[in-house]
């Protein structure tokens, strides 16, 4: 102790003055304590009575929506992902009971959890505000079911049938671009890694595409259900401690989705899979977008690594992360590059199922791969109007109808490509090689057919069809007419000298079209036409052609990336330092973790180069996923739920809290006149091991006198006795020993004894009779203050982290000064602190 020469002087002068060495110090508070301690806290408030705990009562009816229910439980936070939460109170009950609980709770907490455990230890929690006296477990909103199996409506799934992959609306991901330059890509298989995004339109129950998503509305987030996913991840996965960004990972590797399955969810095949966006709290969150992938492990090659199949699936857009995150800051009035903590729910989203990923094939860059074939014949095609032919002919785009040749009339002979699987044809020239091309420019007069070499990477646009007058499919080649792509159009006869188009449904003369076979060729038919390699790259995949399904059949993975544009086309600068994939499998971030901004959770927060960069965890019969798109691990980025009516498609899967009673702290000063306050001197720990049974232990001294622990009420049952024992002694070290006080020594482990009490004794009352005495200073007692005198001993729920040796608690806890001069401003003291100043509890190890 500090000023202990201080102390022995004073000692010597009041024992002299009462000429008894045996006077007990009962802790009237001496101008000497007073003033000792007003130099360290400053005016200590009259009506500070150093109360850490907030007393209760609760009723709660047992009635969440769990399969039984065998015990309800008050407790200090979400126990969900989250290792801290603590027992206050608890009941055995069954469904539907309704039982009082009284409960200290920490003074700290403005909030407690309610929970109902069933009889497998799941649990289901509603939070409450420490002035509640009635907790229901029964929402205000209508009921959800479970994702248990239950299928939603086929009558609330779209149709499907008009949206489909296109090779042309795809692209090639960051680590497949970064495969062929980045060294810490080469080599690693990312060469075929493409993503996906579904083309066509879609207007059904409901839901709806856009940027290449298919959504609907959401039922919307009650304040309530806004308050519990508040309470859940506040608990689970906060952002912040202290003033800093929260390190999660530990709580990411320790989850039984990464250590069992490698973070991917399981499809029960029985509800469709749809996801929710409920918070995008990062200030980049809106630079995102999620993709998803599945396959069946069964399909996984010999000798190839799950790692490297995954690699070559493709990726299929689920959310532009962007387009939502402006949903919310409408709502919200938040701009969508501030941090925004609300929680929402605007939008579900599907995920289809596109078919089996191996049925996904290369596609050579040909007219065959794509599915069309020719006849080997040539033609010609005219039309019979003002009692003339009018042949399609190379030639300028103004002159391209022309009269018959008879020489050089390759230019006027054509092959047809037809396509069996869509109906439609493409019209190739021989004399040009070119293919007639409509290509609806913007520009009205330009609208209009004409020869074009294939310019772009989809074939949509060059392709026609050959119908009757009332636009169906027709194999006859006299008069017939011809429509554009989408059949918005048909191709006419633009007075006698160009081509031209009509509308849709007008039959007359200048709209008929006939194919006259001509031979003998003048020159040799192709079978095939090859496509430009730049446009149709040797990585050309072809989707299944079946049409994608609402369900994803059971028993296929479901894993996902978070994509990472660095600011493209949202903030003025682009960042390719933050551009990226990030997966939820871990073994597919090894190259990403080395790059740009990424690598900093590796290097500075303790990220390895496999670790996952997503979060997923059940709460309240609901999975969640949650992303960490950056490098401060808070995995806390974009938070998604799936399926907003409880229907998951997917196997639930539970992660059983192992949630203990809070434990308390008592930390006592042996000289309150020259104490430095350090709290250390003597360090109590106590915890309820049953309804009659508390373990009480000893954990620290940082006392150089001899100190008894005193006052212990019950019997003992178990244990070391530490009642009427000089700490020292129980540690088994000498007097000017301090043990578990110091940064630089070894962890000596605690002492400890369970006794005997009655079920109505709580903790905080057990440890106010306990005190010590401190015989090298005439037997001076020290007990819990009372009202308005310094804290030479206080009672902290939760296994508290004291100050080190010689360290007052105002430096360790830099509020607490504050709560010393106003009883009323308690505050969070606790939440703010000088890690170097603290030693952490032994139990916190």
């Amino acid at each position: 102790m500090k000023r202990k020469s201080n102390w022995v002087l004073t000692t010597i002068l009041a024992l002299s003055s009462l000429n008894s060495c045996t006077q007990e110090f009962n802790y009237d508070p001496s101008d000497e304590i007073m003033s000792n301690a007003e130099n360290i806290f400053g005016l200590i408030d009259p009506s500070q009575d150093w109360r850490t705990v907030t007393s209760g009562t609760v009723t709660i009816t047992a009635n969440a929506d769990l399969d039984d229910i065998a015990k309800v439980q008050i407790l200090t936070e979400s126990p969900f992902f989250n290792d801290q939460a603590k027992i206050l109170a608890e009941a055995d009950v069954t469904a539907g009971q309704t039982v009082k609980l009284n409960y200290d709770a920490p003074r700290s907490n403005n909030r407690l959890i309610a929970a109902c455990i069933d009889s497998n230890g799941k649990y289901y929690i509603k939070g409450f505000n420490i002035e509640d006296e009635n907790i229901s477990f029964s929402s205000s909103t209508p009921a959800t079911t479970r994702g248990l199996g239950i299928t939603r409506a086929s009558s609330s799934l779209p149709d499907l049938s008009t949206i489909s992959l296109d090779f042309s609306s795809s692209f090639k991901s960051y680590n497949a671009i970064r495969s062929t330059k980045n060294s810490e890509w080469i080599g690693k298989n990312w060469e075929q890694d493409r993503l996906w995004q579904p083309v066509g339109s879609l207007n059904s129950n409901g839901w709806t595409m856009s940027n290449s998503v298919i959504y609907k509305d959401a039922p919307a987030l009650s304040d309530e259900d806004a308050a519990t996913l508040q309470d859940i991840f506040d608990a689970s996965l906060s952002r912040y401690v202290n003033g800093k960004p929260r390190n999660n990972l530990q709580y990411i590797n320790e989850s039984s989705t990464v250590k069992l399955f490698g973070n991917h969810l399981e499809s029960n095949g029985k509800a469709a899979l749809t996801l929710c966006p409920v918070q995008m709290a990062s200030t980049e969150a809106c630079w995102c977008s999620i993709y998803y992938y599945y396959y069946r492990t069964a399909d996984i090659p010999t000798g190839t690594t799950e790692a490297d199949y995954i690699k070559a699936l493709p990726k299929f857009k689920a959310i532009d992360v962007t387009a939502e995150r402006r949903a919310f800051s409408a709502n919200s009035g938040i701009a969508i590059d501030d941090k925004d903590p609300t929680f929402q729910r605007l939008h579900e989203y599907l995920l289809p199922f596109y078919g089996n990923v191996s049925e996904f094939s290369l596609l050579p860059a040909s007219l065959l791969s794509n599915g069309y074939t020719t006849d080997g014949k040539l033609y010609r095609i005219y039309n019979y109007s003002d009692n003339k032919y009018h042949f399609i002919t190379n030639g300028g785009r103004d002159d391209d109808l022309k009269a018959e040749y008879t020489e050089n009339v390759e230019e006027q002979l054509w092959q047809i490509f037809e396509n069996s699987s869509d109906g439609t044809f493409m019209f190739y020239n021989v004399a040009s090689k070119k293919f007639l091309w409509f290509p609806e420019d913007q520009n009205s007069n330009n609208n209009r057919p004409y020869l074009n070499d294939i310019t772009e990477s989809s074939l949509q646009k060059y392709k026609f069809y050959i119908t009757d007058s009332k636009i169906n499919p027709t194999d006859s080649r006299t008069q017939v007419y011809i429509y554009i792509y989408n059949k918005s159009k048909c191709v006419k006869a633009d007075a006698g000298i160009k081509l031209g188009t009509g509308a849709k449904n007008s039959t007359n003369e200048y709209r008929e079209w006939t194919f006259e076979e001509y031979s003998p060729s003048p020159v040799a038919a192709i079978t095939d036409f090859e496509l430009p390699i730049a446009l149709y790259p040797s990585d050309h995949m072809v989707p299944p052609s079946t049409t994608p399904s609402a369900i994803i059949p059971e028993g296929y993975r479901i894993g996902f990336m978070i994509r990472k544009n660095g600011g493209e086309g949202v903030s003025e600068k682009t960042s390719t330092e933050k551009q990226g994939c990030l997966y939820g499998y871990g073994e597919l971030n090894t190259e990403i973790n080395t790059y740009g901004q990424f690598k900093t959770a590796v290097s500075s927060y303790g990220m390895e180069l496999n670790s996952p960069r997503m979060a997923t965890f059940n709460a309240n019969n609901k999975v969640y996923l949650c992303f960490e798109e950056g490098a401060d691990t808070q995995y806390s980025d974009v938070i998604v739920e799936i399926g907003s009516s409880g229907e998951t498609g997917v196997l639930m899967f539970d992660d059983v809290p192992e949630v203990a009673n809070l434990p308390y702290t008592m930390c006592f000063e042996d000289r309150p006149n020259v104490a430095d306050y350090d709290m250390n001197d003597v360090v109590l720990r106590c915890i309820r091991k049953s309804p009659t049974q508390l373990e009480l232990s000893l954990i620290a001294t940082g006392a150089q006198d001899q100190v008894y622990i005193e006052g212990i009420g019950g019997s003992l049952v178990s244990g070391t006795e530490l009642n009427n024992k000089e700490v020292h002694d129980l540690f088994g070290v000498s007097n000017d020993t301090f043990v578990n006080t110091e940064l630089s020594a070894g962890v000596i482990s605690a002492v400890s004894a369970v006794y005997e009490v009655s079920e109505s004794t709580t903790i905080p009352q057990f440890l106010t009779n306990i005190y010590i005495r401190n015989y090298s200073q005439a037997g001076n007692e020290i007990r819990v203050p009372e009202k308005g005198e310094p804290p030479f001993a206080l009672i902290v729920p939760g296994d508290f982290n004291y100050p080190i040796e010689r360290v007052s608690i105002i430096n360790a806890y830099t509020a607490f000064r504050t709560w010393a001069n106003n009883a009323y401003n308690y505050g969070a003291w606790q939440d703010s602190y000088d890690e170097s100043k603290i030693y952490t509890n032994p139990y916190n190890r």
